[in-house]
């Protein structure tokens, strides 16, 4: 390891990738420094991989690689992904191109480097590099130049891609040295660029990496500027970075080209990555999802290998066959779907389901409406909305150049509205455990709920000038429910007097409803119910291991049975009689709560005409989750 440093020391490489890269930042040039001392206590270098990226993750404090949307890729992600797009030894990989656009420190650069230059062992059928001749040794140079390409935005990452690169090619380089006289130290094609920068010619056989895991609302506002002024088409709405980076490098693959990227899962059916989803559809072949779970360090996020191969004949799209592979308890669980039946799930990536789930959802979806297409009808007023637009926790901040309060902001303290910036000192706290806390008048507010349950109230301050409120009417007679699941259940409650949430809470309310059965009792008996809560896990969060929560549009998709008969509207008015008995909690044994909940379910699978053995099918899956109310 001492004789690559001194190679890079010698040739004062470092100083020159500084300068080609535009380094400025003195931290950044004393990390880079760092990271290659920690370097010399490495033994095995060779054996690693990407020693230098894992490092450097090391180094960065967590909430900064946050920001970047960087995490270092696992040897054995890179090497499946590898793999599943066929960039092997045993092809000739030495006649194509690949390029990662995210390259970060080079995990998956290396690993191409690696095996082309066992390609090259095979092709020239030599053991060891010892043994190569002049040409073959600058042909193979020259190969990796022109056929290995990475790019991305951090420049501290970029030099350490070109000298991860630099170290696995030294022995070749340093022969060429000592037989060549004058030998120019080669340059590679790692870039310091934007990947928004590249043109977007079908050139490439195969695109790989591990894009960043940014939100739409954490891209800084230059950067989101350039993203919506791009001719793409997935750069609309709520984007995260990761599909941008999914439509550019299909964009660039050539026809047939393979696309192997590591992607968070809210990409499997989240109705916001619909536009990718649909995307990938029309102009490729799904090969492979391969749900992995949680592969990095962040506590979040879980992710899914997605495998694709460009395809410009529909029907070759159609008819292809995806391999979907889960990470269950039983590992490497492999089901296969036609690709065609993607489009009746309406790009759902809907990978947990089995042959009862599918018939099921498609029942519920075929025969009832939605919550939202109830909202749109004429003689019905439902209500579906937010709480104050506040944190659970209740800290607001004052802004003296807009006279107002504002939500204390998440990262910085620069006002959304002005972008002045905020006084630290002026930060407050408008929730209070008691109204003997102020001096002022408090209202009511829900802090905590479980089903049927309103576990603990707190109070707000109203009179913040600037905090969105909203009309107090809206917390009268309402459903209020938590984003937050538990143990895969919807957790929903009503609350009839005046009682403000925080924006962490669903609003639900039927202001009119033509039909009397039809009320907010029994429709909290439809969302508290097991139907429900599996029709939200299989069409979204059974994948979602971590934190699944529910977001609003999944509750405006929920199936909504509206009692049109004589005999539907008194199971209808049964199970309204029972939610209202589940709602007095406090005067009723715990077997009574849990039998009220049983028969409510019950009702709910006859006027939804579940058959018995998928009800069943339905009741077993909670029933190991011990619920109780």
């Amino acid at each position: 390891m001492n004789n690559k440093l001194n190679f890079l020391e010698t040739h004062d490489i470092l100083a020159t990738l500084v300068k080609d890269c535009l380094i400025k930042k003195k931290e950044d040039l004393f990390l880079i420094q760092e990271i290659l001392r920690e370097v010399l206590n490495i033994n095995n270098f060779d054996d690693y991989h990407d020693i230098i990226g894992s490092i450097y993750e090391k180094k960065k404090y967590q909430i900064e690689r946050k920001v970047l949307g960087e995490f270092y890729t696992p040897k054995i992600i890179v090497n499946y992904i590898l793999d599943s797009v066929g960039y092997t030894p045993e092809k000739n990989i030495e006649e194509l191109k690949i390029i990662d656009i995210s390259c970060g420190s080079g995990s998956f650069l290396i690993e191409a480097v690696r095996r082309l230059l066992l390609r090259w062992k095979r092709k020239i059928k030599i053991n060891k590099f010892s043994e190569i001749s002049i040409e073959d040794a600058t042909r193979i140079i020259e190969n990796i130049q022109e056929c290995v390409i990475g790019m991305d935005i951090n420049p501290v990452a970029v030099i350490l891609c070109q000298i991860n690169i630099y170290f696995i090619l030294y022995d070749i380089i340093h022969l060429l040295e000592y037989k060549i006289n004058g030998y120019t130290i080669p340059k590679f094609q790692i870039s310091s660029i934007s990947a928004f920068t590249i043109e977007l010619n079908e050139e490439f056989d195969f695109v790989v990496g591990n894009p960043p895991y940014l939100f739409i609302r954490d891209i800084p506002p230059d950067q989101r500027d350039k993203l919506e002024k791009l001719s793409l088409e997935t750069n609309i709405g709520q984007y995260d970075y990761y599909q941008i980076f999914l439509e550019i490098g299909i964009k660039i693959l050539k026809n047939q080209g393979h696309l192997g990227y590591i992607v968070p899962d809210s990409f499997l059916s989240l109705s916001n990555r619909r536009i990718i989803r649909k995307f990938l559809y029309y102009n490729t072949k799904i090969k492979e999802l391969y749900h992995v779970g949680q592969e990095f360090d962040d506590p979040i996020v879980s992710n899914t290998i997605v495998i694709i191969q460009k395809e410009k004949i529909q029907e070759e799209r159609e008819k292809n066959i995806i391999n979907v592979n889960l990470v269950e308890k039983i590992r490497n669980s492999l089901k296969k779907i036609i690709q065609k039946n993607v489009k009746n799930w309406n790009y759902d990536f809907l990978i947990y389901l089995d042959e009862i789930d599918q018939k099921l959802l498609s029942h519920l979806k075929k025969n009832f409406l939605k919550l939202k297409d109830i909202i749109k009808l004429n003689d019905y007023d439902i209500i579906l909305t937010r709480g104050v637009e506040l944190g659970k926790g209740g800290k607001i901040i004052y802004c003296n150049n807009c006279d107002k309060y504002i939500p204390l902001p998440k990262k910085k303290l620069i006002c959304p509205r002005c972008n002045n910036q905020l006084d630290k000192n002026s930060i407050e706290r408008i929730i209070h455990k008691s109204v003997n806390e102020s001096e002022i008048d408090l209202l009511p507010y829900i802090y905590s709920i479980d089903q049927y349950l309103v576990k603990e109230y707190r109070y707000i301050d109203t009179n913040k000038k600037g905090i969105n409120y909203k009309d107090l009417d809206l917390y009268k007679n309402k459903i209020v429910i938590r984003q937050m699941s538990k143990n895969n259940r919807i957790c929903a409650t009503y609350t009839k007097s005046l009682s403000l949430t925080s924006q962490s809470f669903y609003l639900l309310k039927i202001i009119d409803s033509p039909t009397l059965e039809f009320n907010i009792h029994y429709l909290l008996g439809l969302i508290n119910s097991k139907l429900l809560a599996y029709f939200f896990m299989k069409s979204f969060g059974s994948y979602k291991k971590l934190f699944p929560r529910i977001l609003i549009e999944k509750i405006k998709d929920f199936p909504i049975k509206l009692p049109d008969n004589e005999k539907e509207k008194k199971k209808a008015l049964k199970i309204s009689e029972k939610v209202k008995n589940l709602l007095r909690s406090d005067e009723i044994d715990t077997s009574y709560k849990v039998e009220f909940q049983k028969e409510i379910d019950s009702l709910i699978f006859e006027l939804y005409q579940i058959p018995e053995h998928v009800s069943k099918k339905i009741c077993n899956h909670f029933s190991h989750q011990n619920f109780k109310l």
